[in-house]
């Protein structure tokens, strides 16, 4: 794509709609130029709208569905099939899954909501403008991708992979994205309190045709910035995803958002395996018991193997954590040949309540959990020092991690 302008046809019958959209043209810097505006609805159209629309060639085709969208998503379908180079915005009411989905498969690359906010107006188009080449995104360095794993089930890992993807985009303000990689019992919909159109399926089912335009159609984003790609509400669908494809996936995202925080299954399945293949940092979420300990040195043998830096790439993670208990972190770290990276104080009631709640705790108070990974953000961004994990002895602990490493056959 050249530095000429990038030529414009809008189709609304809205007007005022065409004043704002002419206003948000001219002052987005990306050289927008109005080639063709048609005030028809859409059941007037004819040969002649037909004619002007590719007598105009344009490079982004914006389309008001507000008049009748089904009828609208046809006509789409049909000038894409005219004229497939143009990118198309699509903008009007609500729409249902099955109309949004059929809407992407007739060409429309983005969809906005009427009434339409400034800031996604704006959004919008520069997203346009990226697609049609008036972007440096692809040189930009890619983005930090963290794998969130949980030890065995109700480690906190879900909680804290939702609670520091909102504190980095809020310290940074950088794009962040939060994937669901659970794709049988996800969860972290739930702790954020929305209910996704789309889901990570989909995106899988239609990878092959993505861009950032198609990207921004399946995620959800949250009140507090962060976006959100869902694991799918029907467990059954969980074997469309390969790790190939998830591997692809998470390569295409880094280079779409600055952070990506993945919250992994609970399990080593290939597709958790590929995630962490694709991290910068993989967060091993532990409680100090004997079953999430234990797990964890099971499978340090794997990880060794499979992470393209080892066991560097790891970071070992105390959660419901309790200073005044005498449980010791230095005999975990002599077991598992791992060094405590970070605890997240036990604040279990304060944190029960914000998932009940559908409400992150971080957004709401400042509890000793929030502190403390308000605290990981910080040191993750490079904007602190942060704070370290608490090391000290106990006969108690001592007794647990004897436990984890004594070896079948031996004597209590």
């Amino acid at each position: 794509m050249t530095e000429s302008q990038l030529r414009v046809a809008i189709i609304s019958t809205d007007i005022r709609f065409r004043d704002r959209l002419r206003e948000a043209l001219s002052e987005s810097g990306k050289g927008f130029r109005i080639a063709l505006e048609l005030s028809l609805r859409f059941a007037d159209f004819g040969e002649e709208q037909i004619r002007a629309l590719r007598q105009a060639a344009p490079d982004l085709l914006i389309v008001d569905l507000e008049d009748d969208p089904e009828v609208g998503v046809k006509l789409i379908q049909f000038l894409a099939e005219t004229h497939p180079g143009q990118r198309v915005l699509g903008l009007g009411p609500p729409l249902s899954p099955a109309l949004l989905l059929s809407a992407m498969r007739a060409g429309v690359s983005d969809y906005v909501e009427k009434p339409v906010e400034t800031e996604a107006l704006t959004e919008a188009l520069q997203r346009a403008s990226a697609q049609l080449g008036r972007s440096t995104e692809g040189s930009k360095k890619p983005g930090q991708v963290y794998s969130v794993f949980g030890a065995k089930g109700g480690t906190g890992a879900t909680t804290l992979a939702t609670n520091l993807a909102i504190v980095l985009h809020r310290l940074t303000g950088k794009r962040t994205l939060l994937v669901d990689l659970d794709l049988e019992l996800g969860e972290v919909a739930v702790l954020l309190g929305v209910r996704p159109r789309f889901n990570l399926v989909d995106m899988v089912q239609n990878f092959h045709r993505m861009d950032a335009g198609l990207l921004a159609s399946y995620i959800e984003q949250h009140q507090s910035g962060v976006h959100l790609l869902s694991a799918p509400f029907h467990p059954e669908r969980t074997e469309v995803a390969s790790a190939e494809e998830i591997r692809k996936i998470i390569q295409f995202l880094k280079h779409h958002y600055e952070y990506v925080i993945v919250d992994t299954p609970k399990s080593f399945a290939p597709t958790t395996l590929a995630a962490f293949d694709q991290s910068d940092l993989v967060f091993l979420i532990v409680a100090l018991d004997l079953p999430s300990l234990r797990n964890v040195q099971r499978g340090l043998p794997l990880l060794k193997r499979v992470l393209p830096r080892g066991l560097d790439q790891t970071r070992l993670v105390v959660n419901r954590f309790q200073p005044d208990e005498e449980i010791g972190l230095k005999e975990v770290e002599q077991t598992l040949g791992l060094k405590v990276f970070w605890t997240l104080s036990n604040d279990y009631d304060a944190v029960i309540h914000s998932i009940n709640a559908g409400k992150p705790i971080v957004l709401n108070g400042n509890s000793k959990y929030t502190k403390d990974v308000k605290a990981l953000g910080a040191q993750l961004a490079g904007l602190g020092v942060g704070k370290a994990a608490r090391p000290s002895a106990s006969r108690f602990m001592g007794q647990l991690v004897g436990k984890i490493v004594r070896k079948p056959g031996d004597k209590a």
